[in-house]
């Protein structure tokens, strides 16, 4: 009978990150984040920075992960020529062999992040969408409504109705003079005449993201791509998150959402919404959290 191959598996797995890091810069970053993307294609085949990933938790080996962590880095006033690439003012060609020093260099550290922290998002352009949807849903069922959003990270899309939305022919909506300004291409409709009034509304996250808490809203901008505009939106976002706390909850999307939805009062109509969080989330995990809304439907 043979026997393994000492680092056999290891190869494996760094193969495998080799082909995510590939796939993710051409298929997620993409043209949309340029910076993100030649820094990728150079993790894809820099033998160094896939075994730092690869001797990561299964939660820590996800590209945007390590990404996040040399962010995590540079926004903690890390004085590094990195730095300015990300700020946009220097020149994005070196980026990545001085991502790859940042990581060698604070290897340590980078480890413990790669440990520790797992991908945090939450974008507040998605309200845009949002928005759209919640108006809709209530022309259907009449107002005021709840809402709930199922994973959502710090909350910041439970203020939508703070934000101030541009859809450029097709109107606007949200008050003027928002913080928050959010431009999204709105095509065939108008834009709705206004929001529907939010009577409740509620956030549920397995471990939300506390915005008074410095070194969890630092982790949440981390996860923010650098070279896409979205830094100072979601930074403006997250300071009206101070101001106007959102209610939210620890507890699972999936397990807990009945118990969530059964915080609201019984005959106000609530829309539950999500965004990224679905995509972590199992086909099974994903039909249970539909057998819940649709439970809830059919009980209404």
């Amino acid at each position: 009978m043979l026997e393994p191959v000492p680092g056999a598996a290891a190869r494996e797995s760094e193969k495998r990150l080799s082909q995510t890091w590939r796939g993710f810069g051409a298929n997620e970053c993409g043209a949309y984040s340029p910076l993100y993307a030649a820094i990728c294609r150079s993790v894809a085949d820099d033998p160094d920075l896939l075994a730092l990933a690869a001797a990561a938790p299964p939660s820590g080996q996800q590209p945007n992960v390590l990404l996040a962590a040399v962010h995590y880095l540079v926004l903690g006033g890390l004085a590094h020529p990195l730095a300015e690439i990300y700020a946009g003012r220097a020149d994005p060609g070196p980026a990545p062999v001085l991502f790859r020093d940042v990581c060698l260099a604070h290897r340590a550290t980078v480890s413990r992040i790669l440990a520790t922290r797992h991908t945090q998002t939450n974008e507040p352009g998605r309200a845009a969408l949002l928005a759209v949807g919640l108006a809709a849903a209530a022309d259907r069922l009449g107002e005021p409504v709840g809402l709930l959003d199922a994973g959502c990270s710090a909350g910041l899309n439970l203020l939508l109705d703070r934000y101030r939305f541009d859809y450029g022919p097709a109107g606007h909506l949200g008050p003027p003079g928002s913080p928050v300004e959010i431009s999204c291409a709105l095509r065939g409709a108008p834009a709705p005449a206004r929001l529907p009034v939010i009577a409740a509304r509620l956030g549920l996250d397995r471990v939300p993201v506390d915005v008074t808490q410095a070194d969890d809203t630092r982790w949440l901008l981390a996860c923010v791509w650098p070279d896409t505009g979205r830094l100072a939106r979601t930074a403006a976002a997250i300071d009206l998150a101070r101001r106007h706390p959102p209610p939210v909850r620890s507890g699972d999307m999936v397990t807990d959402l009945d118990a969530a939805l059964g915080t609201f009062d019984p005959g106000l109509p609530v829309v539950v919404v999500t965004t990224s969080a679905c995509w972590y989330l199992s086909v099974p995990q994903r039909q249970a959290f539909l057998a819940v809304l649709t439970r809830r439907e059919i009980g209404r």
